[in-house]
């Protein structure tokens, strides 16, 4: 098998945040990613999955060299990622891109959309400015933005235009790798499957590896290779769509799932409630950080931290009792 496109090793983040609103209350350790082990390979498509604030979209800074880890290891083709942004930091970010959830947010209001897309060319010094503008050309056409659109502003563009605008800024520089955190989210369900295909399209043609962030289990069944479920900073299951989607192993991956709604007729649909909130990730419990919510723990739940572990089936999975 080929070596790791992206790889994260043990990887966490860590933060100091005040516990009360004064000056002078104590610090304490906010936990956003422990642990965390990935891997996403050229072709390849990652999902990640969880509740908000459950430390995606931090792991996808971690991914890019955005955020410094607080202990692990980001290996990018198998080289570290330097926590200082370097020369050679810059060099990787070329082939490292992201997109972003709010693409009116990720795109500058004062540029026309084809000089955001020349922009990450001139920044890089790519080329001469007639060979940028050619090549941003060409990537406005393969994302679907015809000419008639290249000389907008954001603002004057629909939530699907200014997604392939944001598309096109990530893919003008050639990356090998895509990190997309919530890229349909903000979109009408219309314009979702649009965007979708084209991402899958471009995907497959370019052999790009992608770590992809959703809420939408659907969607993430159909566009991941593997899918890893994260709880509270850690991930509690991992394994394929068909693993997951089919026979879910860890409690919260089988509450996640019964969440999907579904039209087939005579089957039976039984929903998971899960009781209470996630803990506060200041605060987070003793032992299996899942078990204040689930409906299987014991005793030793609360004393001992599962390991995350290769599963019969190949799946990985944290769990005493499963």
């Amino acid at each position: 098998m080929n070596a790791p496109l992206l790889e994260l090793r043990k990887l966490a983040r860590h933060y100091r945040v005040r516990s009360g609103r004064g000056w002078f209350s104590p610090a304490q350790t906010l936990r956003a990613v422990s642990e965390v082990s990935l891997q996403v390979r050229s072709g390849q498509t990652v999902g990640l999955v969880g509740e908000s604030g459950c430390g995606k979209s931090t792991t996808a800074r971690l991914s890019l060299g955005l955020t410094s880890p607080t202990s692990g290891q980001v290996l990018f083709e198998g080289r570290p990622v330097p926590a200082q942004r370097n020369a050679h930091w810059k060099d990787l970010r070329q082939r490292m891109q992201m997109v972003y959830q709010d693409p009116l947010s990720a795109l500058d209001r004062r540029l026309g959309v084809m000089a955001q897309v020349i922009e990450p060319l001139s920044i890089f010094r790519r080329g001469s400015p007639a060979s940028r503008r050619e090549r941003a050309a060409r990537v406005l056409g393969e994302v679907g933005l015809s000419e008639s659109l290249w000389q907008r502003y954001p603002h004057e563009l629909s939530g699907g235009q200014r997604q392939r605008v944001v598309l096109a800024r990530a893919l003008v520089l050639k990356p090998s790798l895509l990190v997309c955190d919530e890229p349909i989210s903000a979109l009408d369900v219309s314009i979702q499957a649009q965007v979708i295909n084209l991402l899958t399209q471009t995907q497959q043609q370019r052999r790009l590896g992608m770590l992809f962030i959703s809420h939408d289990l659907k969607v993430v069944r159909q566009v991941c290779d593997e899918v890893a479920v994260m709880y509270l900073g850690r991930i509690v299951e991992q394994g394929t769509p068909e693993q997951l989607f089919t026979n879910p192993v860890h409690p919260y991956t089988e509450a996640l799932i019964s969440a999907i709604p579904t039209i087939q007729r005579g089957k039976v649909h039984r929903r998971i409630l899960l009781k209470g909130d996630p803990p506060n990730p200041i605060n987070i419990p003793g032992g299996c950080a899942f078990h204040p919510r689930c409906p299987i723990a014991k005793q030793a739940c609360r004393e001992t931290s599962p390991v995350l572990r290769e599963a019969a089936d190949g799946r990985r999975l944290a769990c005493l009792y499963r």
